[in-house]
Protein backbone atom coordinates (compact mmCIF):
# COMPACT_ATOMS: atom_id res chain seq x y z
CA UNK A 1 0.00 0.00 0.00
CA UNK A 2 0.87 3.33 -1.30
CA UNK A 3 1.81 6.14 1.55
CA UNK A 4 -0.97 7.77 0.02
CA UNK A 5 -3.46 4.84 0.02
CA UNK A 6 -2.91 4.13 3.43
CA UNK A 7 -3.72 7.74 4.72
CA UNK A 8 -6.68 7.46 2.66
CA UNK A 9 -7.74 4.11 4.07
CA UNK A 10 -6.93 5.47 7.74
CA UNK A 11 -8.69 9.02 7.32
CA UNK A 12 -11.75 6.58 5.92
CA UNK A 13 -11.46 3.61 8.62
CA UNK A 14 -11.59 7.09 11.13
CA UNK A 15 -14.84 8.75 9.59
CA UNK A 16 -16.54 5.41 9.86
CA UNK A 17 -15.43 4.93 13.54
CA UNK A 18 -17.07 8.81 14.41
CA UNK A 19 -20.02 7.66 12.44
CA UNK A 20 -20.94 4.86 14.33
CA UNK A 21 -19.68 6.05 17.99
CA UNK A 22 -22.93 8.45 17.06
CA UNK A 23 -25.03 6.17 15.39
CA UNK A 24 -24.62 3.79 18.74
CA UNK A 25 -26.14 6.11 20.70
CA UNK A 26 -29.09 7.03 18.91
CA UNK A 27 -30.03 4.38 16.85
CA UNK A 28 -33.63 2.74 17.92
CA UNK A 29 -34.36 -1.33 17.72
CA UNK A 30 -38.07 -1.55 18.87
CA UNK A 31 -38.95 -4.79 17.42
CA UNK A 32 -38.83 -7.81 19.44
CA UNK A 33 -39.40 -10.42 16.92
CA UNK A 34 -36.54 -12.70 17.08
CA UNK A 35 -37.10 -13.42 13.61
CA UNK A 36 -35.57 -10.60 12.66
CA UNK A 37 -32.28 -11.50 13.87
CA UNK A 38 -29.99 -13.63 12.12
CA UNK A 39 -26.25 -14.86 13.57
CA UNK A 40 -22.69 -14.94 11.95
CA UNK A 41 -20.51 -16.73 13.93
CA UNK A 42 -16.81 -18.33 13.28
CA UNK A 43 -13.48 -18.23 14.70
CA UNK A 44 -11.64 -15.22 15.54
CA UNK A 45 -9.87 -13.64 12.49
CA UNK A 46 -11.66 -15.97 9.77
CA UNK A 47 -13.82 -13.15 8.57
CA UNK A 48 -16.71 -12.61 10.19
CA UNK A 49 -16.86 -9.06 10.54
CA UNK A 50 -16.52 -8.74 6.64
CA UNK A 51 -18.94 -11.49 6.36
CA UNK A 52 -21.48 -9.37 8.78
CA UNK A 53 -20.97 -6.26 7.30
CA UNK A 54 -21.60 -7.70 3.89
CA UNK A 55 -25.25 -8.74 4.84
CA UNK A 56 -25.16 -4.87 6.97
CA UNK A 57 -24.47 -3.53 3.35
CA UNK A 58 -27.78 -4.77 1.95
CA UNK A 59 -30.21 -5.02 4.61
CA UNK A 60 -30.68 -2.76 7.26
CA UNK A 61 -29.53 -3.79 10.45
CA UNK A 62 -28.24 -3.24 13.67
CA UNK A 63 -24.72 -4.98 13.98
CA UNK A 64 -24.35 -6.40 17.45
CA UNK A 65 -21.01 -7.00 18.00
CA UNK A 66 -20.11 -9.95 19.92
CA UNK A 67 -22.09 -10.03 23.08
CA UNK A 68 -20.98 -13.38 23.84
CA UNK A 69 -18.00 -11.72 25.75
CA UNK A 70 -17.53 -12.05 29.26
CA UNK A 71 -14.78 -9.26 29.54
CA UNK A 72 -16.76 -7.06 27.53
CA UNK A 73 -20.34 -7.46 28.37
CA UNK A 74 -21.29 -7.46 32.27
CA UNK A 75 -24.65 -9.24 31.46
CA UNK A 76 -22.75 -11.79 30.39
CA UNK A 77 -19.88 -12.27 33.41
CA UNK A 78 -20.97 -15.17 34.82
CA UNK A 79 -20.47 -17.76 31.74
CA UNK A 80 -17.39 -18.97 30.18
CA UNK A 81 -15.05 -17.28 27.35
CA UNK A 82 -15.71 -19.85 25.02
CA UNK A 83 -19.20 -21.55 26.36
CA UNK A 84 -19.85 -24.79 25.57
CA UNK A 85 -23.21 -26.25 25.96
CA UNK A 86 -24.45 -29.70 25.46
CA UNK A 87 -27.33 -29.49 22.74
CA UNK A 88 -30.89 -29.48 24.86
CA UNK A 89 -29.43 -29.01 28.37
CA UNK A 90 -31.53 -26.51 30.03
CA UNK A 91 -29.65 -23.29 31.36
CA UNK A 92 -32.13 -20.30 31.95
CA UNK A 93 -30.01 -17.54 32.73
CA UNK A 94 -28.36 -18.44 29.50
CA UNK A 95 -31.07 -18.48 28.06
CA UNK A 96 -32.02 -15.12 29.24
CA UNK A 97 -29.10 -13.84 27.60
CA UNK A 98 -29.47 -15.22 24.23
CA UNK A 99 -33.09 -14.13 24.18
CA UNK A 100 -32.01 -10.40 25.18
CA UNK A 101 -29.81 -10.62 22.54
CA UNK A 102 -31.99 -12.01 19.82
CA UNK A 103 -34.89 -9.60 20.46
CA UNK A 104 -32.56 -6.53 20.94
CA UNK A 105 -33.32 -5.96 24.27
CA UNK A 106 -30.04 -5.27 25.60
CA UNK A 107 -28.15 -2.37 24.58
CA UNK A 108 -24.22 -1.81 25.42
CA UNK A 109 -21.06 0.25 24.21
CA UNK A 110 -19.37 -2.70 23.53
CA UNK A 111 -22.35 -4.92 21.29
CA UNK A 112 -23.22 -1.72 19.88
CA UNK A 113 -19.73 -0.30 18.68
CA UNK A 114 -20.78 -1.10 15.40
CA UNK A 115 -24.22 0.21 14.62
CA UNK A 116 -24.50 2.47 11.40
CA UNK A 117 -28.15 2.47 11.07
CA UNK A 118 -30.31 4.58 13.20
CA UNK A 119 -33.47 2.82 12.24
CA UNK A 120 -32.65 -0.87 11.89
CA UNK A 121 -35.59 -3.10 10.79
CA UNK A 122 -33.16 -6.54 11.39
CA UNK A 123 -30.33 -7.29 13.84
CA UNK A 124 -27.27 -9.04 13.17
CA UNK A 125 -25.21 -11.09 15.55
CA UNK A 126 -21.82 -11.41 14.90
CA UNK A 127 -19.78 -13.35 17.06
CA UNK A 128 -16.84 -15.88 17.66
CA UNK A 129 -17.26 -16.83 21.03
CA UNK A 130 -20.45 -18.79 20.71
CA UNK A 131 -19.28 -21.77 18.56
CA UNK A 132 -19.11 -24.00 21.27
CA UNK A 133 -22.73 -23.00 22.07
CA UNK A 134 -24.14 -22.81 18.46
CA UNK A 135 -25.95 -26.30 18.62
CA UNK A 136 -27.64 -25.46 21.57
CA UNK A 137 -28.65 -22.32 20.31
CA UNK A 138 -30.19 -23.20 17.16
CA UNK A 139 -32.26 -25.55 19.26
CA UNK A 140 -33.60 -22.93 21.64
CA UNK A 141 -33.86 -20.60 18.52
CA UNK A 142 -34.84 -21.85 15.97
CA UNK A 143 -35.93 -19.70 14.00
CA UNK A 144 -32.30 -17.78 14.22
CA UNK A 145 -30.18 -18.11 10.92
CA UNK A 146 -27.24 -19.27 11.53
CA UNK A 147 -23.86 -18.44 9.44
CA UNK A 148 -20.92 -19.88 10.11
CA UNK A 149 -17.99 -18.75 8.24
CA UNK A 150 -14.97 -21.23 7.40
CA UNK A 151 -11.45 -19.80 6.81
CA UNK A 152 -7.90 -21.65 6.18
CA UNK A 153 -6.43 -22.68 9.69
CA UNK A 154 -2.94 -21.04 7.99
CA UNK A 155 -4.49 -17.59 7.29
CA UNK A 156 -5.87 -18.08 11.12
CA UNK A 157 -2.91 -18.56 12.50
CA UNK A 158 -0.85 -16.28 10.88
CA UNK A 159 -3.36 -13.18 11.07
CA UNK A 160 -3.80 -13.94 15.64
CA UNK A 161 0.22 -14.50 15.55
CA UNK A 162 0.68 -11.24 13.56
CA UNK A 163 -1.83 -9.20 16.12
CA UNK A 164 -0.11 -11.18 19.46
CA UNK A 165 -3.39 -12.45 20.55
CA UNK A 166 -3.42 -15.08 23.26
CA UNK A 167 -2.62 -18.47 23.08
CA UNK A 168 -2.91 -20.21 26.86
CA UNK A 169 -5.41 -17.74 27.91
CA UNK A 170 -7.71 -19.00 25.30
CA UNK A 171 -6.93 -22.33 25.37
CA UNK A 172 -7.45 -22.26 29.42
CA UNK A 173 -11.06 -21.65 29.31
CA UNK A 174 -11.83 -24.59 27.33
CA UNK A 175 -9.52 -27.19 29.22
CA UNK A 176 -11.67 -25.45 32.22
CA UNK A 177 -15.31 -27.24 31.27
CA UNK A 178 -15.53 -30.63 31.57
CA UNK A 179 -18.03 -31.00 29.89
CA UNK A 180 -16.36 -29.67 27.05
CA UNK A 181 -13.25 -32.17 27.30
CA UNK A 182 -15.25 -35.12 28.10
CA UNK A 183 -17.81 -34.77 24.69
CA UNK A 184 -14.87 -33.72 22.27
CA UNK A 185 -11.60 -33.08 24.07
CA UNK A 186 -10.78 -36.30 25.69
CA UNK A 187 -9.07 -38.18 22.92
CA UNK A 188 -7.27 -34.53 21.94
CA UNK A 189 -5.59 -33.99 24.96
CA UNK A 190 -2.14 -35.41 23.97
CA UNK A 191 -2.43 -32.73 21.01
CA UNK A 192 -3.19 -29.97 23.32
CA UNK A 193 -0.40 -30.36 25.84
CA UNK A 194 2.10 -31.41 23.07
CA UNK A 195 1.52 -27.69 21.57
CA UNK A 196 4.21 -25.54 22.31
CA UNK A 197 4.88 -23.08 20.03
CA UNK A 198 2.58 -20.43 19.13
CA UNK A 199 0.99 -21.81 15.69
CA UNK A 200 0.72 -24.86 17.45
CA UNK A 201 -1.10 -23.33 20.12
CA UNK A 202 -3.42 -21.09 18.23
CA UNK A 203 -4.08 -24.17 15.50
CA UNK A 204 -5.52 -25.87 19.14
CA UNK A 205 -7.62 -23.26 19.06
CA UNK A 206 -8.78 -23.10 15.63
CA UNK A 207 -9.49 -27.19 15.67
CA UNK A 208 -11.23 -26.48 18.72
CA UNK A 209 -13.64 -23.73 17.54
CA UNK A 210 -14.39 -25.48 14.29
CA UNK A 211 -14.97 -29.29 15.75
CA UNK A 212 -17.72 -28.58 17.85
CA UNK A 213 -20.06 -27.09 15.65
CA UNK A 214 -18.97 -29.50 12.90
CA UNK A 215 -19.46 -32.68 15.38
CA UNK A 216 -23.16 -31.10 16.73
CA UNK A 217 -24.82 -30.06 13.80
CA UNK A 218 -26.12 -32.62 11.26
CA UNK A 219 -25.15 -32.40 7.80
CA UNK A 220 -26.12 -29.61 6.11
CA UNK A 221 -27.85 -28.13 9.21
CA UNK A 222 -25.35 -25.73 9.44
CA UNK A 223 -25.02 -23.02 6.89
CA UNK A 224 -21.53 -23.11 6.34
CA UNK A 225 -19.44 -20.58 4.16
CA UNK A 226 -15.43 -20.66 3.18
CA UNK A 227 -13.93 -17.45 3.19
CA UNK A 228 -12.14 -18.58 0.59
CA UNK A 229 -14.93 -19.46 -2.08
CA UNK A 230 -16.67 -16.53 -0.62
CA UNK A 231 -13.34 -14.72 -2.29
CA UNK A 232 -13.13 -16.48 -5.49
CA UNK A 233 -16.84 -17.30 -6.12
CA UNK A 234 -18.67 -14.03 -4.54
CA UNK A 235 -21.85 -14.84 -7.01
CA UNK A 236 -22.72 -18.07 -5.90
CA UNK A 237 -21.79 -17.51 -2.42
CA UNK A 238 -23.78 -14.45 -1.98
CA UNK A 239 -26.33 -15.90 -3.62
CA UNK A 240 -26.32 -19.24 -1.22
CA UNK A 241 -26.29 -16.77 1.61
CA UNK A 242 -28.94 -14.46 1.58
CA UNK A 243 -31.21 -17.59 0.17
CA UNK A 244 -30.25 -18.79 3.59
CA UNK A 245 -31.23 -15.64 5.68
CA UNK A 246 -34.90 -15.29 3.27
CA UNK A 247 -33.56 -11.80 2.01
CA UNK A 248 -33.06 -10.20 -1.48
CA UNK A 249 -29.54 -8.08 -2.39
CA UNK A 250 -28.74 -6.27 -5.05
CA UNK A 251 -25.90 -6.86 -7.80
CA UNK A 252 -23.74 -4.19 -6.39
CA UNK A 253 -22.83 -6.32 -3.29
CA UNK A 254 -20.42 -7.56 -5.26
CA UNK A 255 -18.08 -4.42 -5.37
CA UNK A 256 -18.27 -3.98 -1.96
CA UNK A 257 -16.33 -7.13 -1.38
CA UNK A 258 -12.81 -5.83 -1.41
CA UNK A 259 -13.81 -2.90 1.32
CA UNK A 260 -11.99 -3.85 4.57
CA UNK A 261 -14.33 -4.42 7.48
CA UNK A 262 -13.89 -2.12 11.31
CA UNK A 263 -11.60 -4.65 11.96
CA UNK A 264 -9.38 -5.27 9.68
CA UNK A 265 -5.75 -4.09 10.58
CA UNK A 266 -3.67 -2.11 8.59
CA UNK A 267 -1.33 -4.93 7.92
CA UNK A 268 -4.32 -7.37 6.65
CA UNK A 269 -4.08 -8.57 3.04
CA UNK A 270 -7.58 -6.83 2.19
CA UNK A 271 -5.93 -3.32 2.80
CA UNK A 272 -2.48 -3.60 1.88
CA UNK A 273 -3.88 -5.55 -1.84
CA UNK A 274 -2.19 -8.85 -1.07
CA UNK A 275 -4.15 -11.73 -2.01
CA UNK A 276 -6.14 -12.72 0.64
CA UNK A 277 -6.20 -16.53 0.18
CA UNK A 278 -2.21 -17.28 -0.10
CA UNK A 279 -0.60 -13.98 1.80
CA UNK A 280 -0.19 -16.43 5.00
CA UNK A 281 2.35 -18.21 2.95
CA UNK A 282 4.48 -15.45 3.61
CA UNK A 283 3.66 -15.24 6.85
CA UNK A 284 4.31 -18.61 7.95
CA UNK A 285 7.45 -20.49 7.51
CA UNK A 286 7.71 -24.01 5.73
CA UNK A 287 7.44 -25.52 9.31
CA UNK A 288 4.80 -23.61 10.98
CA UNK A 289 2.80 -24.44 8.49
CA UNK A 290 3.08 -27.94 8.90
CA UNK A 291 2.66 -27.51 12.28
CA UNK A 292 -0.70 -26.05 11.91
CA UNK A 293 -1.81 -28.51 9.55
CA UNK A 294 0.01 -31.65 11.61
CA UNK A 295 -2.45 -30.34 14.85
CA UNK A 296 -5.35 -29.66 12.42
CA UNK A 297 -5.29 -33.22 11.26
CA UNK A 298 -4.86 -34.68 14.14
CA UNK A 299 -8.57 -33.32 15.77
CA UNK A 300 -9.61 -34.96 12.47
CA UNK A 301 -10.42 -31.94 10.63
CA UNK A 302 -7.50 -32.18 7.63
CA UNK A 303 -9.90 -32.98 5.46
CA UNK A 304 -11.41 -29.11 5.05
CA UNK A 305 -8.47 -27.97 3.20
CA UNK A 306 -5.75 -30.62 2.81
CA UNK A 307 -2.82 -29.15 1.65
CA UNK A 308 -4.03 -26.45 -0.90
CA UNK A 309 -5.07 -23.15 -0.17
CA UNK A 310 -8.65 -23.25 -1.47
CA UNK A 311 -10.73 -25.90 0.74
CA UNK A 312 -11.78 -29.26 -0.70
CA UNK A 313 -14.25 -29.93 1.55
CA UNK A 314 -18.19 -29.41 0.51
Amino acid sequence: MSPTSALRWQLGRLRRRGARAFTSFLYRDGNRDERRTFMVAGTGRSGTTWLAELICSQIPCRLMFEPFNPRKVSAYREFNYFQYMRPGEGDPALRDFCRKVFTGAIRDRWIDRGVSVLRPQYRLVKEIRANLMLRWISGEFPALPIVFIIRHPCAVVASRMKLGWATDGDIAPLLAQPRLVEDHLADKMHVIERARTAEEKHAVVWSVSNLVPMRQFQADALTRVFYERLCADPAAEVGRIFGRLGQSYAGSILSTLDRPSMMAARGSAVVTGDDRLTSWKKELAPRQVQSVLDVVAAFGLGDLYGESAMPVAN
